[in-house]
């Protein structure tokens, strides 16, 4: 609740400097869940002068844009270069394929950043796209060569428009459940306890449709999309039938990319 609290209490900040300013501000990057949560408040606020870029459609990390009455959306998005930029880096060719999205966020990590400075990572087999605040741009292009994972890469800052995106992909998963609790989901899903999926739950580490779950009894559907903090995104995708034993059989799938 406290870091909540300072979260609504950042947006407002930002809100009043931006009219107190006439400026156009931005925020860090937030997660799915975090943006549902400041999606309501700026609603019950009813607040109509911002929106969402994480520099491409389907980015899933993204800034909150918000300005003044004198500005319309329009005007304020053509300024989203001077809030967003991307990370080029392209391997040579002997490291093409080498690197997994963990290898490129371990590394991003490193550089003492915190997570919230930088955006999603659209990753390639011979370049990876890295989605940043326009002020650590400079910071992080320079600092990026002192890696030796990276030393023989060609890094470049480059404007979003710039920025090539590929399809979301998915890995199936077919899971055996008793009902369609979400404490039996988790626990099928990422193969744990009923104990500890419900130590999941009430960490407040699950998340359906972006919503914080935290009753192992809620009960899924086909087309939700549940998140479980450090295991990953997966949507009900579809109900298979009834095995022998007539338990119920789900097609899951897990976002990948």
């Amino acid at each position: 609740m406290e870091e909540k609290s300072y979260l609504l209490a950042y947006i407002d900040d930002k809100i009043t400097l931006a009219n107190k300013k006439n400026k156009i501000l931005n925020t860090v990057f937030y997660t799915e869940n975090e943006i549902e949560m400041i999606q309501k408040y700026l609603k019950a606020k009813k607040e109509t002068r911002f929106f969402w870029s994480g520099g491409f459609e389907e980015a899933q990390r993204k800034v909150l844009i918000v300005y003044p009455e004198k500005f319309t959306q329009e005007i304020a998005y053509k300024n989203i270069d001077n809030i967003l930029k991307a990370i080029w880096i392209k391997l040579p060719h002997e490291l093409r394929g080498a690197y997994e999205h963990r290898d490129y966020l371990s590394t991003f990590m490193k550089l003492g950043l915190e997570r919230e400075r930088f955006g999603d990572i659209i990753v390639f087999e011979e370049a990876a796209y890295v989605i940043v605040l326009n002020e650590n741009a400079e910071y992080i292009s320079e600092n990026l060569k002192h890696f030796t994972r990276f030393k023989k890469s060609q890094i470049e800052i480059v404007s979003i428009q710039d920025v090539k995106t590929k399809p979301i992909t998915f890995e199936e998963l077919r899971i055996v459940v008793t009902s369609e609790r979400i404490d039996n989901f988790v626990s099928e899903i990422i193969k744990c306890s009923r104990s500890q999926s419900e130590e999941f739950l009430i960490t407040e580490r699950v998340f359906i449709n972006r919503k914080l779950e935290t009753k192992p009894s809620k009960v899924v559907k086909v087309g939700d999309i549940v998140t479980i903090r450090g295991k990953g995104k997966y949507i009900i995708d579809s109900y298979v039938g009834e095995n022998k034993k007539g338990r119920k059989v789900y097609l899951i799938k897990k976002y990948i990319s």
